[in-house]
């Protein structure tokens, strides 16, 4: 059996009449770029996620790089970030003219709040980009009161966790913005680039929707530099079409996730990933650990048919485009442990029960 570690083709197959009658409907009006469906996709943006407003933009990179700019952040501020995600949540600080500054790993994959407390409450940056790993959220509360209480701005990076709640909060309620991917892998993905910001604040909305076409404003005047990250009609259609299904995809990357805990749960030298208490994880991945073992897992589920990734391989202090902003007595312990350590396995709503089930073999069956 051969269960690719996604499989786009598959849910192209399953929704093409409507998918193709979405296409057909913008190439039939005409208007290709700020139609009325990136509109639509702003609103149901807005509903989901609870906040004001919601701007669409090209990339959930240039989302989270206007978040900086539109929420204060100048050239040379200090801005804390996790070591361990995506290049592109530490990559937009510098475009800003910031400078990271780099937070190991603390529980369930998620940055060490309690260091960047320390940071917010000593003065020490200007503002934290707090990163939602794998569909899960974590505590953000805490962090929020400490950047409220020191004038540090605090944005959330939720490109992985769009749909996700804990305690019924979803990013962008208790920081000044939140950014959004829908990367082609992302639960809700378009068939290329594309990101949003949402947020509460009326003034870093305007702000962002003057940056993603060349600075214009409301009335066709250019008030500032900006850049062309227009989001295309025919993808905030795909968009929005997906996120009629997103209540529905992520209950079955649930069912998904918990039939690999339930088998993993009997292997002690393995930790499948955590649900925090009053979580709604939407395991955008599902990501384990193996300790010394990963990489014959890798090789044994591979062998088996079953493609499998890494996220992260490297942590980003590692990374060489960030090495002038790190001090030589700066440790990563954890960071650099879960790089050598984690596997993310196979999980999307179009699986077959038969793949999963035969996944679930194989970690059974493997030399632990």
């Amino acid at each position: 059996m051969k269960i690719p570690f996604m499989r786009l083709d598959r849910q192209f197959e399953q929704h093409k009449a409507a998918i193709l009658a979405l296409c057909e409907q913008v190439f039939s009006h005409g208007i290709v770029l700020q139609g009325s469906e990136v509109a639509t996709l702003e609103d149901q943006l807005c509903s989901i996620m609870g906040t004001r407003h919601a701007v669409a933009v090209g990339s959930a990179t240039d989302a989270l790089f206007f978040a900086l700019v539109s929420t204060g952040v100048k050239p040379g501020h200090k801005v804390a970030v996790p070591a361990m995600t995506f290049v592109a949540s530490a990559s937009p600080v510098i475009r800003a003219g910031a400078e990271p500054v780099f937070i190991d790993v603390g529980d369930d994959f998620q940055p060490d709040i309690s260091k960047m407390i320390e940071l917010v409450t000593a003065g020490a940056v200007q503002a934290v980009v707090a990163v939602h790993l794998y569909g899960q959220l974590f505590d953000i509360k805490p962090l929020a009161e400490a950047c409220n209480a020191h004038n540090v701005i605090l944005i959330e990076d939720a490109a992985q966790a769009l749909g996700a709640t804990l305690n019924g909060s979803a990013p962008g309620e208790h920081s000044a913005a939140a950014t959004l991917s829908f990367d082609p892998m992302k639960i809700a993905g378009a068939f290329g680039s594309g990101g949003a910001l949402v947020t509460n604040n009326a003034d870093i909305a305007d702000r962002t929707k003057r940056l993603r076409y060349h600075g214009r404003d409301e009335n066709r005047v250019y008030q500032e530099l900006g850049y062309n990250s227009q989001l295309a009609s025919v993808q905030a259609a795909i968009v929005g079409f997906k996120l009629d299904h997103l209540d529905e995809w992520s209950e079955r990357r649930n069912d998904i996730a918990h039939r690999y805990t339930a088998v993993l749960d009997e292997i002690s030298s393995v930790t499948p990933p955590r649900e925090l208490p009053g979580s709604h994880h939407v395991f955008h991945k599902y990501v384990l650990t193996a300790g010394s073992n990963r990489n014959r897992l890798k090789e044994h589920l591979s062998n088996a048919g079953i493609g499998t990734m890494v996220h992260y391989a490297s942590s980003l202090h590692t990374e060489p485009m960030f090495k002038k902003y790190l001090d030589p007595s700066d440790k990563f312990r954890e960071a650099d442990r879960i790089s050598k350590v984690a596997l993310s396995l196979p999980i999307y709503p179009e699986m077959e029960d038969s793949e999963v089930d035969y996944i679930c073999h194989q970690l059974t069956n493997f030399d632990w």
